[in-house]
C-alpha cells in the first residue's frame, strides 16, 4: 500500500552483519520459549499440541515479512486461543473434528476481518480499548487460564466450564488432589517463576519442562503425559465448515479480531518507542490478517503475540525480524527429530506453563494504577474484569466497550468549561478562579472545552447562562471563546442560534473568538456568521475584548 514501508528483513540492503548474532541468539532462545508454549496453548484451546506448532509455523515467516515491528514474537497466545475455544465448543457438539474446525474457521474469519480493516486503513480501531478495559480485560483472562489449569495441575476432578464455579468444585473436592500431579506441576512452575524474576532472557518453560521429565523418567513416576504429537509440518486447506457456521461464528471472529490487534500494536508499539524505529497500525492489521489466514488453512486456530516472546529478543538486542526466521528452523527442525521427547511432557508441567502465563498478566498493579487516578475508571476495569469471569471472554469485553463509550460520551457531553479573566502581568487570559484573573465589568469571555454537538447543545445553553448569573455586572458582551470547541454539528447550530438570539433580545453584544476554519466554515454555511455580522469574529480573545472596550467608550469604531 501507498506510504507504507518494507520491513527491516525485505529491505534491500538495509540488514547488517553485526545484528546476526544477536538475531540468531534471540531466535534460539524464542524457539526454547515456543515449543512449550505452541503445546499448552494449543491444548488450552481444546486442541492437540500439533494444532500449535502448525500454527506457529505459518505466523512466524509471515509476520517477518509483512510486519514491522523487529521484535514481536507472533504465534499461540492464551487469551485468543480462550476466546476462540468458548465459540468453537458451542458449536462443536463434542465432536473434535468439528470443534478443529471450527476453531481453524474462527482464524480465517479473523485473518479476513483484520485484512480488510488493513486495506481501509482502520489502524486506529486498537484505541477503542481504553486502559481501564486492558487492564480489566487481560487480568479476567489471566484469572480464566489460573482456573482452567486446576484439574491438571492437581488431580483433582473438575468439569465445570465457569471459572466461578471451577473454584467452587475445587475447594468442594480438596481430598481429590493426586500429590504426585501436584507436585510435578509445582516443581514446573517454581523453576519458571524463578527464571522469570532471575534469568528473564532464560527459556523458563523449556528448563522446567525438561528437569521435570528427567525427574519423572528417573523416578519411574506413573503421570499423565502429552503423548504422541503429529508433527506433519503444515498443509493448506480450507476448513470444511458450512455457511451457517461461518455466519454464527462472525461476531466471536470480530471479538477475537479486536483483542488480539490490539494485543499486537500495544505490545510492538511499548517495545518500539525508544528503539530508533515506529510501528505502522495499518501494515500490522494487514500481518495479523494475512498470518490467520494461513493459521486457518494450515488447521491451526487464531493467533496474536506473546508479551515474553516479544520482550525477550529486545532484551537480548535483536535487530530485526531474521530471529523469527531462525526460530521457524529451529521448530521445524525440532518437529522432524524431537517429537519422542515432547511426548513425554507431563501435562501438569504444561499446566504449569499456561499458569505461569496466567499469573504474568494479571495486572494487579495496573488496577492499583487507575484506582489512584480516576475511581469511575478503576470501576470500569473491575467490571470489565468481572464480566470476562462470569459471563465470557467476548462478552466481557463487549460489555466493557460499551460501558467505556459511555463514560467518554459523558465526558464529551459535560466538558470542562470556564470562564475567563485577563492574566494580571500576563499576555492572555485565564480562568477567573485563578487569583491573577480579572474579570472586566460587562463582559463575559466564556471557553467551552469540547466539541459542541447533539449531546451537549443544551447543556452548552444552561452553561451559558449560569455564566452569564455568576460574572459580576450588567453584560453588554459575551466573547464566546471557540478554542475548545473542535467541531459543531447542525443540531449544536441550532442551539448557537438560539443563544445568540436569546442574549441579542437582552441587549447583549455576541462575538466569537478563536474559532477554527471548520467551525467558521459550517457557521458561515447556516448563516450564523451573516446573522451576527463578520465584525462580530475575532481571531483572538485580546481582539474580541478591545472591541468591547471601544464600543464601551462609545468610540464609532474602524
Amino acid at each position: 500500500m501507498a506510504g507504507m514501508s518494507l520491513p527491516e528483513l525485505v529491505r534491500g540492503g538495509s540488514y547488517r552483519r553485526s545484528w546476526l548474532r544477536p538475531d540468531v541468539l534471540s531466535g534460539l532462545t524464542v524457539a526454547a520459549m515456543l515449543v512449550p508454549q505452541a503445546m499448552a496453548y494449543a491444548e488450552l484451546g481444546g486442541l492437540p499440541p500439533s494444532a500449535g506448532f502448525r500454527a506457529a509455523l505459518v505466523a512466524l515467516p509471515i509476520y517477518a515479512l509483512i510486519g514491522t515491528s523487529r521484535h514481536l514474537g507472533v504465534g499461540p497466545e492464551p487469551g485468543t486461543a480462550i476466546l476462540a475455544a468458548a465459540a468453537a465448543a458451542q458449536l462443536a457438539d463434542g465432536d473434535p473434528l468439528r470443534y478443529a474446525a471450527l476453531m481453524a474457521t474462527i482464524a480465517g474469519l479473523v485473518g479476513i476481518i483484520a485484512l480488510l480493516a488493513g486495506v481501509f486503513r482502520f489502524g486506529f480501531v486498537a484505541e477503542l480499548l481504553s486502559k481501564p478495559v486492558l487492564v480489566g480485560y487481560i487480568t479476567g483472562v489471566g484469572l480464566t487460564l489460573l482456573t482452567s489449569q486446576l484439574r491438571s495441575f492437581t488431580g483433582v476432578g473438575i468439569d465445570a466450564d465457569n471459572p466461578f464455579v471451577r473454584v467452587g468444585q475445587f475447594v468442594a473436592r480438596l481430598d481429590q488432589i493426586d500429590p504426585t500431579t501436584l507436585a510435578v506441576g509445582l516443581s514446573t512452575l517454581l523453576v519458571i517463576l524463578v527464571l522469570r524474576r532471575h534469568r528473564p532472557s532464560w527459556p523458563g518453560a523449556l528448563i522446567g519442562l525438561g528437569g521435570t521429565m528427567l525427574a519423572v523418567a528417573a523416578a519411574d513416576i506413573d503421570i499423565a503425559v502429552v503423548g504422541d504429537i503429529d508433527a506433519a509440518l503444515p498443509r493448506l486447506d480450507v476448513p470444511g465448515v458450512g455457511w451457517a457456521d461461518v455466519t454464527s461464528l462472525l461476531p466471536a471472529a470480530a471479538g477475537v479480531a479486536l483483542i488480539g490487534y490490539t494485543d499486537n500494536i500495544l505490545t510492538a508499539r511499548s517495545i518500539s518507542a525508544g528503539r530508533g524505529y515506529e510501528i505502522d497500525a495499518n501494515r500490522e492489521l494487514l500481518a495479523f490478517g494475512a498470518m490467520n489466514v494461513a493459521g486457518s488453512m494450515s488447521g491451526g486456530f487464531p493467533m496474536s503475540s506473546s508479551a515474553s516472546r516479544s520482550f525477550v529478543p529486545a532484551t537480548i538486542g535483536s535487530r530485526s525480524q531474521a530471529s523469527s526466521i531462525v526460530t521457524f528452523a529451529v521448530v521445524v527442525a525440532f518437529l522432524l527429530v524431537g517429537t519422542s521427547i515432547l511426548a513425554e511432557i507431563p501435562q501438569a508441567g504444561l499446566a504449569a506453563v499456561i499458569i505461569a502465563a496466567a499469573f504474568a498478566v494479571i495486572d494487579l498493579e495496573g488496577f492499583r494504577r487507575i484506582a489512584a487516578l480516576s475511581r469511575s475508571e478503576a470501576a470500569l476495569a473491575v467490571v470489565t474484569c468481572l464480566a470476562v469471569i462470569g459471563v465470557d471472554l467476548l462478552t466481557g469485553v463487549l460489555v466493557a466497550v460499551g460501558l467505556s463509550m459511555l463514560l467518554t460520551l459523558g465526558r464529551v457531553a459535560r466538558p470542562h468549561d470556564a470562564i475567563l479573566g485577563e492574566g494580571a502581568g500576563l499576555d492572555g487570559w485565564i480562568e477567573v478562579h485563578d487569583d491573577r484573573a480579572q474579570p472586566l465589568w460587562g463582559l463575559l469571555v466564556y471557553r467551552f472545552d469540547g466539541p459542541l454537538f447533539f449531546a451537549n447543545g443544551e447543556y452548552f445553553l444552561e452553561r451559558v447562562r449560569a455564566a452569564i448569573e455568576a460574572n459580576p455586572g450588567e453584560e453588554t458582551s459575551v466573547v464566546l471563546d471557540m478554542e475548545g470547541i473542535g467541531s459543531v454539528d447542525t443540531t449544536a447550530v441550532e442551539h448557537l442560534e438560539s443563544l445568540i438570539e436569546e442574549l441579542e433580545a437582552k441587549d447583549i453584544v455576541v462575538s466569537l473568538a478563536r474559532a477554527n476554519t471548520k467551525v467558521l466554515d459550517l457557521l458561515t454555511k447556516a448563516g450564523v456568521i451573516a446573522h451576527l455580522g463578520p465584525d462580530r469574529v475575532f481571531p483572538t480573545i485580546n481582539a474580541a475584548v478591545e472591541d468591547h472596550r471601544r464600543r464601551d467608550r462609545g468610540d464609532p469604531g474602524p
